[in-house]
């Protein structure tokens, strides 16, 4: 019998929330996925999606305020299998390079770094400054897998859907969410 993986998804204010909004329809049945956003990036769902973040708030979704730094999943008592912040803004970036953890979303990524648990950080800025390299430099020497929002075109994607998937394809891969849909690289 398998017990279910849980994963953290969180959103922050970097452009980019259909990456978000599909990973989200991608993720097995079987995964609890806990949510977390902050302001800003509920702001760019509303702007980017037209979609309210408490719309999200049903099964299989356990949502978080990201000022609730005492939830269950700020601990490191607390095991997820892995977590991915999507789009990880510049901002959010930093803050966890620095090792801030003023917010659950902070937090989190603190925890899953210090006990050296997956963390995915899909940067999606352009172009990057030297500041937010050195903090991708640090992060990555620290264990988190920096995975830039950057769609390739291999398969030759025929809707803004597999231009997402793209991306999300290999977050889930690394977040070990097997799918039998994920295209591969076939010459």
């Amino acid at each position: 019998m398998s017990t279910a993986r849980h994963i953290a998804i969180a959103l922050s204010g970097a452009s980019g929330a259909a990456y978000f909004l599909r990973l989200l329809e991608r993720v097995p049945g079987k995964t609890v996925v806990h949510l977390i956003a902050s302001e800003s990036g509920r702001r760019i769902l509303l702007e980017e999606c037209d979609i309210q973040w408490r719309e999200l708030d049903r099964a299989p979704f356990v949502m978080h305020g990201n000022k609730n730094c005492g939830a269950s999943i700020g601990s490191g008592s607390v095991p997820l299998d892995g977590m991915v912040i999507l789009p990880c803004s510049t901002h959010t970036l930093a803050s966890i390079a620095a090792g801030l953890a003023g917010t659950l979303i902070h937090r989190c990524a603190a925890v899953q770094l210090k006990e050296d648990r997956k963390l995915i950080l899909a940067v999606r800025e352009t172009p990057l400054s030297l500041v937010s390299l050195r903090a991708m430099t640090t992060l990555k020497e620290s264990g988190a897998v920096i995975m830039p929002a950057c769609p390739s075109f291999y398969h030759r994607p025929k809707s803004i859907e597999e231009v997402l998937d793209t991306l999300v394809d290999r977050i889930m891969d690394h977040l070990g969410l097997r799918d039998p849909h994920i295209k591969r690289w076939s010459p």
